[in-house]
């Protein structure tokens, strides 16, 4: 019986989520057959309140967490250059693996062939972006103008359509820009690493700031805690709502069925064999006795569909393996703003299905450099709920694709949402093992030149 206490209290949040996400599932199938046969737009809304609450005050708390995270881990990494260049090298080779995996998974299976059904009506095209116009505006948005705005809108360039845009091609047509709503994470995330740079290089005058960041993010993270204690009431509510919204599951599958395999033949692969073997060639070790004690990220991931909640669980998990703190602080806040191979894997192939689907004829070539937009569409994505599928309409208006059809895996994206949180989580852990296993030495040296003594460290070297 002892040990039975000590099992489901070490293991609490575990099986919380997983009782709040069926008991979601149950009364969301139970509401659904058994009561009304249709539900109104106002009452899922009352169903889902509770959740919606919920994820209100997740998505409140992802800016002060990811900046004073990374403020306060930089500091402390501020000439460990080595760690900053080996998080580099691994998000840009597990991102490369990324595109690989999904051109080879969607040109071998061609799930929206399969799928295809006379029943679909092409539409004409409604290209009303450019691809290197999103490219662009990704860097422009890595220099915000303005901090302030960089909070709450993201730069985004506009083509105004001309009267006669049948005519005129869309290169040649007026270009201006707009402040779309969204949080300018990718500008936040540089101007964070550049603080707390500039903290750490200034040598014992910065250590109040850094104080000040430090305990930010131990505060941000214990209030994330704390609202992730009611992650399986959230979870519950929200499911069942969005069981609710879905009219017919059986033509959801007869439409979607390969491109959901698909999907998670990709997740699969990329987060359980591709990254676990990267990481044993690496370091020699297994990575599996990595990803099981990240159990209570996993269950945050399932209950909020959000990479940033997960962040303090992910952090006391590495800790507890024995990875340093100045590497688990750092990695883990920038890669739950960043390194969003989960949704890259889902955009990717979304936008290649919908191709597939409507019948249109893209080269190998292209549809690399579709994979590459979806991918870099991705990065600064914040890790919210259900934003993947936001990136993927932008995406797809960029090549000139009809958007309508995306409404199709809309239905799913709240399902699928979860699994891609959880290989976002496998990656930066495994990514945290793998940096830990190369700069041993760098953090020694950094532990044995702290803040207080920067100015002589400066000098020695």
């Amino acid at each position: 019986m002892n040990n039975l206490v000590l099992f489901l209290s070490k293991h609490k949040l575990i099986i919380s989520t997983i009782v709040g996400v069926t008991a979601g599932i149950i009364c969301g199938m139970s509401l659904k057959h058994y009561t009304r046969k249709s539900w109104s737009d106002r009452d899922i809304m009352y169903i889902k309140f509770p959740g919606e609450i919920f994820l209100r005050m997740v998505n409140f708390l992802i800016l002060p967490l990811i900046t004073s995270s990374i403020i306060s881990a930089t500091c402390n990494l501020s000439k460990s250059g080595p760690i900053r260049l080996m998080a580099l090298y691994y998000y840009l080779t597990t991102t490369t693996i990324g595109i690989i995996l999904c051109v080879i998974l969607v040109e071998t299976i061609r799930p929206g062939e399969l799928m295809r059904s006379e029943n679909i009506t092409v539409s004409t095209s409604t290209k009303t972006f450019m691809a290197v116009d999103t490219i662009l505006d990704l860097f422009r948005n890595l220099f915000p103008e303005n901090l302030i705005l960089a909070c709450m809108y993201q730069h985004q360039t506009v083509l105004e359509k001309p009267a006669n845009a049948n005519t005129v091609p869309i290169e040649e047509w007026s270009i201006t820009s707009e402040n779309a709503a969204g949080t300018n994470v990718l500008g936040l995330v540089f101007h964070s690493l550049l603080l707390g740079l500039a903290i750490g290089n200034i040598g014992t005058k910065g250590k109040p700031l850094s104080d000040f960041f430090n305990c930010l993010a131990d505060v941000m993270m214990n209030i994330i805690k704390w609202i992730t204690l009611i992650a399986p009431i959230g979870a519950s509510f929200l499911i069942a709502g969005r069981i609710l919204e879905i009219d017919d599951f059986g033509n959801v599958i007869s439409h979607l069925g390969f491109y959901i395999l698909t999907v998670f033949i990709g997740l699969i692969l990329q987060g359980f064999v591709i990254l676990p073997f990267l990481h044993y060639i690496i370091t020699g070790k297994s990575p599996y006795k990595i990803i099981f004690k990240l159990g209570p990220s996993f269950a945050t991931a399932f209950g909020t569909s959000s990479s940033t909640a997960t962040v303090p669980y992910t952090i006391q998990c590495l800790e507890d393996l024995g990875i340093n703190s100045k590497i688990t602080k750092f990695l883990v806040p920038i890669g739950a703003a960043i390194n969003m191979d989960g949704i890259a894997l889902y955009e990717t192939i979304g936008a290649i299905f919908i191709i597939q689907l409507r019948g249109l004829q893209f080269s190998l070539f292209k549809i690399i450099i579709i994979s590459i937009t979806c991918t870099v569409s991705c990065v600064g994505a914040a890790g919210i709920p259900s934003g993947g599928y936001m990136m993927l309409i932008m995406v797809l208006n960029s090549i000139g694709v009809p958007v309508e059809d995306v409404t199709l895996i809309i239905a799913t994206d709240w399902f699928v949402d979860r699994f891609r949180t959880t290989i976002n989580i496998i990656g930066d852990a495994l990514g945290a093992s793998i940096i830990s296993r190369f700069c041993k030495e760098d953090l020694k040296e950094d532990e044995m030149c702290p803040l207080e003594t920067n100015v002589i460290c400066n000098v020695s070297t």
